[in-house]
């Protein structure tokens, strides 16, 4: 084979992918994932500060991001340990949305 071939096959079998672009993004949306993490801490800890109440709608939304993330990974890769990070994400998802209700039904602060 030449050189010309085997980069002609290595194209068509990466479909013309940059893997370049596919770890940068990789690596965007897990920079993402704590950034927003953080900022749903800083406005949970200023939430508490001033009004001594913390608002569960934030975490329902940052913990649906990361389940349906890890969820999507474990059907793309079928990895154990993205199943179990789902399930995690998940159950965090769960609880802050039962939280959620409660504070809507106004049942808790």
């Amino acid at each position: 084979m030449t050189r010309e071939e085997i980069l002609e096959k290595s194209r068509s079998e990466n479909q013309n992918k940059d893997y370049a672009d596919l770890e940068a993004q990789s690596k965007a949306a897990l920079v993402a994932y704590y950034a927003g993490f953080v900022f749903c801490s800083i406005c949970a800890v200023l939430e508490f500060i001033f009004k001594r109440t913390v608002n569960a709608g934030v975490w329902v939304i940052l913990f649906g991001m990361l389940s349906t993330a890890f969820l999507v990974k474990y059907i793309r890769l079928q990895k154990k340990h993205e199943l179990f990070v789902f399930t995690a994400y998940l159950f965090g998802f769960c609880f802050n949305v039962v939280l959620f209700l409660l504070q809507l039904m106004g049942k808790i602060n």
